[in-house]
């Protein structure tokens, strides 16, 4: 169906193009016979003397008599089409019909002009070869919009696949992300349990802490990424939370440029999972504490860097953590996390995200 100004205009001017290139190519037939080739210099009743139009105008008449007709076989299938597309029948059945009648359509136009000629000339015969011409080049026409209609589909097509694909994966990055939250606050509220029993004011303010970084994650809710100055606002509250539960175990460091805060965004908690991860994967004293780098590394990568201390009795995983943000990560770029195992320091690469990705 044509359904935007831009196919209509797209269509008006190939119609306008094709008919007045196929004005300039009626001249070549009547250069080489001198006279209009829809009909013929003489007449069928006898003693009546031969009818010859100047040449010029032979030239003239003709050009435009090959505009007109073109002009209306154009206009008369982009209306055909539009009008059969609203009536309720098979596509195959709108197709033979839109056929049928643009060919009667033909016909009649083409005979409606030879009686016109016929009376400005005196009794000038019909020809058949231009009516052939002339059905030729609707069938021209038909497959040429044919053509267009079917380029049309497949740019909707295209759009259509594009848009579910982007559907997609929002909805799977909402999923994603929904998996993650109950893992964290799960994770936080069992810190809290354990810090009310035994050093209740911590605990205060460890709750205090779980309260606003909760406040900012629902504000967050609906997006996907999130720019790198308020992520890592999210990440040290959550290191700020865990200060209070461990002291002088564990300590961190953020080594990112003022310029960098500002031009790329990440996956929501992405940072925040990371250093969750080191924490509880990681047994630290205060004499040998665990040590967490968040840093850039050019040209474009966040590094979250931890030394390493396995512990000795492992605490029960999901497997959430990292499997979900390398998940999130293809979802939305295309691309994974680089992960860099020793045995002495674990850390993760995120590369920035810009432009096109850094959208709610």
């Amino acid at each position: 169906m044509l359904q935007t100004d831009s196919y209509r205009k797209g269509l008006w001017r190939i119609a306008v193009i094709t008919s007045l290139g196929w004005g300039v190519l009626s001249f070549f037939p009547m250069i080489n016979a001198g006279r209009p080739f829809f009909f013929r210099g003489r007449f069928p009743r006898e003693g009546m003397r031969e009818f010859r139009i100047p040449t010029s105008e032979n030239h003239l008449y003709a050009f435009m008599g090959i505009v007109l007709l073109m002009l209306c076989l154009w206009f008369f299938n982009i209306y055909l089409y539009g009008r059969l597309g609203k009536v309720n029948l098979s596509e195959k059945t709108r197709m033979i019909s839109r056929y049928v009648l643009s060919y009667v359509f033909t016909t009649f136009v083409y005979y409606g002009m030879m009686a016109l000629i016929y009376v400005a000339s005196d009794g000038a015969r019909v020809r058949i070869f231009p009516l052939i011409v002339a059905l030729t080049n609707n069938t021209i026409i038909l497959v040429l919009m044919d053509l267009i209609f079917l380029q049309r589909k497949s740019d909707q097509i295209a759009v259509e696949n594009s848009q579910l694909k982007m559907n997609h994966a929002i909805a799977q990055h909402q999923h994603l992300k929904h998996q993650l939250q109950p893992h964290f606050l799960f994770n936080s509220l069992t810190t809290l349990k354990s810090l009310i029993k035994r050093q209740r004011p911590e605990a205060e303010e460890y709750l205090v802490r779980l309260s606003d970084l909760l406040r900012a994650s629902i504000s967050t809710q609906q997006e996907t990424t999130i720019p790198l100055k308020e992520e890592l606002k999210l990440c040290v509250d959550y290191l700020e939370m865990q200060k209070v539960r461990f002291k002088d175990s564990f300590q961190y460091q953020m080594e990112v440029p003022e310029r960098i805060l500002t031009t790329g965004c990440l996956p929501v908690f992405s940072l925040q999972l990371l250093v969750e991860n080191a924490i509880k994967h990681n047994a630290f004293t205060v004499e040998e504490p665990l040590t967490i780098r968040i840093s850039f590394q050019e040209p474009n990568s966040i590094v979250v860097w931890n030394n390493r201390r396995a512990k000795q009795t492992l605490e029960p995983s999901s497997g959430i953590g990292l499997k979900n943000l390398a998940e999130r990560y293809r979802v939305i770029s295309g691309d994974g996390i680089n992960i860099t195992e020793a045995e002495e320091y674990f850390s993760v690469e995120l590369t920035l995200l810009f432009d096109e990705h850094c959208h709610n």
